[in-house]
C-alpha cells in the first residue's frame, strides 16, 4: 500500500443547477405570501445559474499518495496543497463534515437575507444568546437563549450595530431590553475591555448568533455538499424565483462568492477549480468574487469570460446584461 502523504489535491468539482434539479429532487424552491413577489410564477428556467465545487482529497477526509500528487502536479485543473493551510492540526473528518454543514446551512439562510434585501422585501432579524466565553462579563445578567431587543435605547438586529453601542459606553454596564422564555425584561449588563492596544472596545463576552424572520419559505435540497461558496448563487436563484421573468435570458452562467445579509460578495477558495469545473459543464459566463480575479490570472479556460462581482446587485446587473446580450457596463474580467 502506498504510503499516505500530508498533502491535500484540489480538483473540479460538480457544477450544479440551482434553478434546476440534482439527483432527482428540484434543488431550490420558495414558497411564502402572495403580495411578498411574484413566487414561481415564470415556471422553469430556460437558462442554468450554476454553483461551483471543488473535490477535495487528502487529509483528514482522506489520503493522497505520491503517485496521485505527480498526477495533480501534472494536471492544470489542480492544485496541491499543504494540509495545514486547509485544516489545522488535528482537524477531525468529522469536524470538517460538520463545519462544511453548517456552514452550507447558513450561507442558505445569509442568501436568501441578501435576495429580500436585494428586492427591497422586509424580513426581521434578532440576536440571540449562544454561550458565554470564559470569564464573561456579562454571564448572569444575560442568559443563553435570550434575544437581545434593544441596547442603550436602540434596536439593534445586527452585531455590528450592538459592537457600537457597547463601544459608546465607555465601559458603564449597558441597558438592555431583552426576551426570555417569551417575556421581554430590562436588564444592565456589564461589559469589559478588550484585549487590544487600538482604541477603546468594550465586549460583554458572549456569543450570539443573528437569526432571520422571512416572509417566505426557501427549502434548498442538497446532501453531501457544504461551505459557504454557493451563497452568491443561491441569492442570484431566489431573486429570479421572486422575479417577473427569467433571470438569465436562456444563458448558461456558473459563478461562486459567499454573500452577506446586505449583498457584499466575498472571496472563496479553489477558484481555478470552479471556473474549469463550469466550463466543462458548458458554463459560457462565470461570477467571482472581485477579490478572487488575481488568482485566475492565465487560468480561465477557453470560450469562459469571468466577471468580478463585489455585490448582489453587480452580479445581478451583470447577469440581465449577459441575458440581453449586452456587454456589462464597468464590471472588469479576470484572467
Amino acid at each position: 500500500m502506498a504510503a499516505p502523504t500530508p498533502y491535500i489535491v484540489e480538483s473540479p468539482g460538480p457544477a450544479i443547477d440551482v434553478l434546476g434539479t440534482y439527483e432527482g429532487h428540484e434543488v431550490l424552491t420558495v414558497t411564502g405570501e402572495e403580495d411578498t413577489a411574484q413566487v414561481d410564477d415564470h415556471g422553469a428556467s430556460e437558462g442554468r445559474l450554476d454553483m461551483t465545487t471543488v473535490l477535495v482529497g487528502g487529509p483528514p477526509t482522506g489520503t493522497t499518495t505520491a503517485s496521485d500528487l505527480l498526477g495533480a502536479l501534472l494536471d492544470p485543473g489542480a492544485d496541491v496543497v499543504p494540509r495545514e493551510l486547509v485544516y489545522p492540526t488535528g482537524t477531525t473528518s468529522e469536524e470538517v463534515s460538520a463545519g462544511n454543514t453548517a456552514a452550507m446551512a447558513s450561507s442558505q439562510e445569509i442568501a436568501t437575507a441578501a435576495a429580500l434585501t436585494e428586492l427591497g422585501v422586509d424580513y426581521r432579524t434578532q440576536l440571540t444568546v449562544q454561550e458565554f466565553t470564559e470569564g464573561s462579563a456579562s454571564e448572569g445578567a444575560l442568559q443563553v437563549a435570550d434575544v437581545i431587543l434593544e441596547a442603550d435605547g436602540e434596536q439593534v438586529s445586527d452585531v455590528s450595530a450592538l459592537k457600537n453601542v457597547l463601544n459608546a459606553s465607555g465601559g458603564d454596564p449597558v441597558p438592555m431590553t431583552v426576551r426570555r422564555d417569551g417575556e421581554q425584561m430590562r436588564i444592565d449588563v456589564p461589559v469589559s475591555a478588550a484585549p487590544t492596544d487600538g482604541p477603546d472596545r468594550w465586549l460583554m463576552g458572549a456569543y450570539l448568533q443573528q437569526t432571520f424572520e422571512f416572509p417566505v419559505q426557501v427549502d434548498i435540497a442538497l446532501e453531501d455538499i457544504g461551505g459557504p461558496s454557493a451563497g452568491l448563487m443561491f441569492a442570484l436563484s431566489i431573486v429570479d424565483r421572486l422575479s417577473p421573468g427569467d433571470l438569465t435570458g436562456g444563458r448558461h452562467i456558473a459563478g461562486t462568492g459567499t454573500i452577506t445579509p446586505d449583498g457584499v460578495v466575498g472571496a472563496i477558495g479553489g477558484i481555478p477549480q470552479k471556473v474549469r469545473g463550469a466550463r466543462e459543464a458548458g458554463a459560457e459566463v462565470f461570477l467571482a468574487p472581485m477579490e478572487n480575479c488575481a488568482d485566475l490570472d492565465g487560468r480561465v479556460p477557453e470560450g469562459l469570460t469571468v466577471y468580478a462581482v463585489d455585490t448582489l446587485s453587480t452580479a445581478r446587473d451583470t447577469v440581465d446584461a449577459v441575458a440581453h446580450g449586452r456587454t456589462p457596463e464597468g464590471v472588469r474580467t479576470c484572467g
